[in-house]
């Protein structure tokens, strides 16, 4: 059987430009004829926003942090790695859970863990986001 997995890599510095840049080969995957579900495509779009708007905001951008993305679409899943070279920081996403009301900050990661089948950060070199968004069946 054939690999029906399409693919998008993209390169580029921890700005916000790059999120735009990610968002929009998201939506191009999604858009793809696979009969992919708008809950699908929405969380997973969501999660996405969330991680590299993350990785942009929280590096050290005077350093020119680099950030590639690496996006896969299949009849399975949706997914998404991405690798920067930021100085390498203990993110402990077990303890990502949506803060009070108020809160002015603190969501992304706790919406990324609910939108996703998997969420996971290793340090290496910088760091290795993997997200995971299992496709529903579309109705």
């Amino acid at each position: 059987m054939k690999d029906q997995t399409s693919h998008a890599s993209l390169v580029g510095t921890a700005e916000i430009g790059f999120v735009d840049q990610v968002l929009d080969a998201v939506e191009d995957l999604c858009s793809a004829p696979r009969d992919i579900s708008d809950e699908d495509r929405t969380f997973f779009s969501l999660a996405v926003s969330e991680v590299v708007t993350n990785i942009v905001t929280h590096c050290d951008q005077d350093s020119g942090v680099t950030v590639r993305a690496d996006l896969a679409v299949n009849q399975e899943t949706l997914r998404a790695q991405f690798h920067d070279d930021a100085k390498p920081v203990d993110i402990p996403l077990d303890e990502a859970v949506m803060p009070e009301e108020l809160a002015e900050s603190g969501r992304g990661l706790a919406i990324a863990k609910m939108a996703l089948d998997e969420l996971s950060h290793k340090v290496n070199d910088g760091h290795i986001w993997t997200l995971v968004r299992n496709r529903r069946p579309t109705r």
